[in-house]
């Protein structure tokens, strides 16, 4: 049974905490700067974590185990993490000096500045449409470990993993958001680090668990084809995950907003390279579950044993562990879905309200004013969420579903900011004719096969190579000191 008294007291302390820090994060959100930014004066350090958090998300946490623990799976998803420490250090260099300059408070003023208002509201639109769909995958992850755990009904489930979220990022904003995603990824990576020692415990060692991973080919790391049809090759790793994470963390609000929150961009850049240094064991970590859990079941065949790989590890959670650690892995999920899903409300609210109603609908209203419409966007847009999570059932690969539905947007999104930052070329007809014409084309890939990672490739050099044919706009403002 996993409601015992010990795993009740693990799960009321991670709820007390979060609501503990929410409070203190809420003191002086006196206008959207503070909403939003944080005051733009955020530590480095709490940056970084929050970004990488925000990264793992729960998608990581139950979808990485079960690449790894399913037929055929291995770790070679750990090469995607070489392009994306490149992909990191490129936005350091070229986005984040750019955002800077104009002291934006969501990456798509950049775009107006840049080509005009009708680039900034293309890209919002590219960029809700995108987070929506990508965060309602996570939070209906998060969802499922609940529904699986405690045997509730999933919509149940739904609701109060996006109800925790919202309550405390209305409460203290951006504030709140990275100093409980600081918590979060210090449960969440400690509990999965202690299911990793288990794990060997319950092997019988290193030696034993050689003796069946290996002939599995469950420790392959590299794959040096180069068919593009392939998923995870190393070629695919460093070209594609170096244009996902380009896209990622440059050009979505989601995650780029964190990097905003520091004083000056040479901390936003120290914060975003120590993600990508650390992303290398985080990832190993999960994927060494995922073959741990297979080696488990292959000494202690289990009847009940799920069908579906992306219930494995909630459901070795359930039957395993024993009381309070299971409660803190229990935990750790949450920990790692709450972290995700509460930057993804504030930065989809951010979007709503510094690219749209601020300077479009309802101008020149007081701070009060637009601080009261951020609370309120953000419970809209979890609202919304809700209903995309109860709708992602009958899915593949959680993890695959996720990167999926980014790929096909978030290329025009690169490629239109590679044409603002590396090009004195583009303007507004030329930005929107490139972005509308990359959907088509990446559907066109898509029914290929061309494996997914390679998308965003196609979506970026269609929409750069589309967008610079046109002449630069005369009130554009290229000029980046």
């Amino acid at each position: 049974m996993f409601l015992t008294p010990l795993n009740i007291i693990v799960m009321v302390l991670y709820i007390v905490c979060l609501a503990v820090i929410g409070a203190l994060a809420s003191r002086k959100e006196e206008n959207t700067d503070d909403f939003f930014l944080g005051g733009r004066s955020m530590p480095w350090l709490a940056v970084g974590l929050s970004i990488l958090a925000t990264e793992c998300s729960a998608v990581t946490f139950i979808g990485a185990p079960s690449i790894a623990y399913q037929t055929g799976g291995n770790f070679t998803y750990l090469q995607l993490a070489i392009g994306s420490l490149i992909g990191r250090i490129l936005i350091a260099t070229i986005f984040l000096k750019a955002f800077y300059h104009f002291r934006v408070t969501t990456v798509y003023e950049y775009l107006l500045h840049r080509f005009g208002v009708v680039t900034q509201i293309a890209g919002v639109v590219f960029f809700f449409l995108t987070r929506l769909l990508a965060s309602g995958v996570r939070l209906y992850v998060a969802s499922l470990a609940l529904h699986v755990v405690f045997n509730i009904p999933l919509f149940t489930a739904v609701m109060i993993s996006a109800g925790i979220a919202t309550a405390y990022t209305i409460w203290g904003g951006i504030k709140a958001v990275i100093w409980t995603d600081v918590m979060q990824i210090i449960v969440f990576m400690g509990g999965a680090c202690l299911v990793v020692v288990l794990l060997f415990q319950y092997n019988g060692g290193w030696g034993a668990v050689m003796n069946i991973a290996l002939p599995a080919e469950k420790l392959t790391l590299f794959d040096f084809s180069l068919d593009i049809t392939r998923e995870f090759t190393l070629l695919t790793g460093i070209i594609a995950g170096c244009f996902l994470t380009f896209a990622a963390l440059g050009t979505d609000q989601d995650l780029t907003q964190r990097m905003l929150t520091c004083k000056n961009v040479k901390l936003a850049q120290k914060a975003l390279i120590m993600t990508g240094i650390l992303d290398f064991p985080v990832v190993i970590v999960f994927l060494g579950i995922g073959v741990l859990l297979f080696v488990f079941y292959s000494l202690n065949p289990d009847p009940n044993i799920p069908v579906i790989p992306d219930h494995i590890f909630p459901y070795f959670i359930l039957t395993r562990l024993p009381n309070g650690i299971s409660g803190l892995l229990v935990v750790g999920v949450f920990a790692a879905a709450m972290s995700s899903l509460d930057s993804a409300l504030n930065a989809l609210a951010s979007s709503a309200v510094c690219d749209i109603y601020k300077p479009y609908i309802n101008r020149n209203k007081e701070e009060e004013h637009y601080l009261l419409i951020s609370r309120i966007s953000v419970l809209v847009f979890a609202i919304l969420l809700v209903g995309i999570a109860y709708l992602c059932k009958n899915m593949g690969t959680v993890l695959i579903v996720s990167f999926k539905i980014t790929s096909f947007t978030y290329g025009a999104l690169l490629g239109v900011f590679l044409i603002g930052t590396l090009t004195k070329r583009g303007n507004e007809t030329g930005t929107i004719v490139a972005m509308l014409t990359s959907l088509p084309v990446v559907y066109f890939v898509s029914k290929t096969p061309v494996a997914w990672p390679w998308y965003i490739v196609v979506g970026t050099a269609w929409t750069f190579l589309v967008g610079i044919l046109f002449p630069p706009s005369p009130a554009s403002d290229i000029t980046i000191k």
